[in-house]
């Protein structure tokens, strides 16, 4: 689990390229999986590793998800602010 949100985390920063979707899904994916296994390896009493692998993940899908989030919210508002402006009447 903690190879897999890592993957994840770092499969979102080229993901932000897809107009931030994807990385958000991407990103929270890796969040719930890098905390979920983090806290089986702390349970674990030393049984388990990999908690570094798991920290890494969830870093990386916060700040992929992040970086994702404000790129979709910037295409979003660009988008209607085109609409906005190309739906004024324009001036003589």
């Amino acid at each position: 689990m903690a190879i897999t949100a890592l993957v994840f985390g770092i499969a979102s920063f080229p993901a932000i390229c897809c107009w931030g979707a994807p990385a958000i899904g991407l990103g929270i994916t890796a969040v719930i999986l890098g905390r979920k296994a983090r806290a089986r390896i702390r349970a674990g009493a030393g049984a388990l590793g990999g908690e570094g692998l798991a920290q890494a993940g969830w870093i990386c899908g916060l700040i992929g998800g992040s970086l994702g989030l404000l790129y979709f919210l910037f295409v979003v508002g660009t988008f209607a602010l085109s609409l906005i402006m190309s739906a004024q009447p324009q001036g003589s």
